[in-house]
């Protein structure tokens, strides 16, 4: 099968839609992907939960002080693991969920704040749709989430506001949606490539069918869509081109707890790599789920937090579960926040270390990461929550810096990163104005 023998219908579909006015407008906004490379605006956003807040206060989370940020400024602070990327930080103070979806209860909180206050698609999802991607406008990845109590309990919904059920094995997702572009691959070798190929070329095909129809200017606009992620895919199989780091994650869910910080940062390489071959520009990383307490977090990366919990049979007690220790705030809940925080940390320096081949520099420069609970502090606190962003110095936004919110809610800042992406919209949910001093 030749997926070039019906390239005709297709040029022809296109000057249709010259003469309907759409291909300076519409057309060539999605066919030229480096139109605007040179303008410093957000390109790639990264929404990562955790469960059950943070121990707040200056003793523990909130020990920086607002202004400048340096390699020293979060002391012990679990944000100290970011301290090497203190460059790219907003540590926020007195950033509020009350009146922008915050609740006492852990499903009752994931109802609406992660949508700004309001029912419906989340954060990630709005904006997903806004920006789009080459191939999908939204990957979502977790780890644990499977233990979800409920799908109450997960925080992302999708644009039909259904809670998002997370894939949790890195090497799925993969194989799913990366293999094809990895290093040192052999497409033509391969079957499962063979096949993929076969797949576009089915699905080119039925387009060129669809496209005869008589369409209004929506579904044209959403055709024409389609077959550029089309081609697009089909440059990728068609070659034996690799993008440099596209590689297996070597590691796939078991039952056991102890694989926990492996697949986190093995998502955090899957999304990078997502990222650096174009699959999406919006992604989604679901440490656990709300209220989780089946998850022991006992890593050797934080016992050193973990007090009492850190050795012998107290490692593997309760309280090494994060919503076990959050209503105490014990040190293991501490413990956990340096582990989130690890684990943000690994997906910043993945991000910063890989070519960006659509926009040039490296990935970061062009990505904002938002980190944030539904919970504020470990005891349904809703006030000065543990939330922060790291961002990229393409982006505009003013980085470096310890932030006071001045009461103003997760909802704002939703409003402020969405327009770093040139949105250039007045509100999002409950949002009671912008955050000044985010960005430039």
């Amino acid at each position: 099968m030749n997926v070039l023998k019906l390239k005709m219908q297709r040029r022809s579909f296109l000057k249709n839609l010259a003469y309907a006015g759409l291909t300076t407008s519409f057309a060539g906004k999605v066919m030229s992907t480096k139109a605007f490379a040179q303008t410093v605006q957000a390109r790639r956003f990264v929404f990562v939960y955790y469960p059950n807040g943070v121990s707040r206060g200056d003793t523990r989370w909130h020990q920086f002080n607002l202004g400048q940020l340096n390699g020293a400024s979060f002391g012990t602070s679990p944000l100290s693991e970011l301290s090497s990327n203190f460059d790219k930080i907003v540590a926020f103070k007195n950033l509020n969920f009350t009146g922008a979806g915050g609740n006492s209860g852990h499903p009752e909180a994931c109802e609406t704040l992660f949508s700004g206050g309001q029912p419906g698609q989340t954060f990630d999802t709005y904006l997903g749709s806004s920006i789009s991607g080459r191939l999908r406008d939204n990957i979502h990845l977790g780890v644990w989430s499977s233990r979800a109590r409920s799908k109450n309990h997960m925080p992302f919904s999708d644009a039909n506001g259904q809670k998002v059920e997370v894939p949790d094995d890195p090497q799925i997702f993969y194989n799913n949606n990366l293999s094809a572009f990895e290093s040192n691959g052999n497409s033509d070798s391969d079957p499962d490539v063979a096949l993929r190929q076969r797949v576009v070329e089915s699905l080119h095909e039925n387009l060129d069918v669809m496209q005869a129809q008589t369409l209004n200017v929506t579904q044209q606009g959403k055709l024409l869509t389609h077959e550029q992620a089309l081609d697009f895919y089909q440059t990728v199989l068609g070659s034996n081109a690799s993008i440099d780091g596209i590689s297996s994650p070597g590691i796939s869910m078991t039952g056991e707890d102890e694989i926990g910080h492996d697949l986190a940062m093995a998502q955090t390489r899957n999304i990078a790599m997502s990222f650096q071959a174009d699959v999406s520009s919006v992604a989604t990383l679901q440490l656990m789920s709300a209220q989780d307490e089946s998850l022991k977090i006992n890593y050797p990366s934080i016992r050193q937090y973990m007090g009492e919990f850190g050795s012998g049979d107290k490692l593997f007690y309760n309280e090494t579960r994060s919503h076990v220790a959050s209503h105490d705030e014990k040190p293991t809940f501490t413990a956990h926040a340096h582990w989130y925080c690890q684990v943000v940390n690994n997906l910043v320096d993945e991000l910063s270390q890989r070519d960006d081949p659509k926009w040039g520099g490296k990935l970061m420069d062009h990505t904002v990461v938002l980190v944030m609970s539904e919970m504020g502090g470990g005891n349904h606190q809703q006030e000065n929550s543990g939330t922060f962003v790291v961002a990229g110095n393409n982006t505009g936004v003013q980085t470096g810096q310890g932030l006071d919110a001045g009461g103003k809610t997760s909802a704002s800042l939703m409003l402020e990163v969405a327009n770093t992406f040139g949105l250039g919209i007045n509100s999002y949910g409950n949002s009671d104005g912008g955050i000044p001093g985010f960005s430039a």
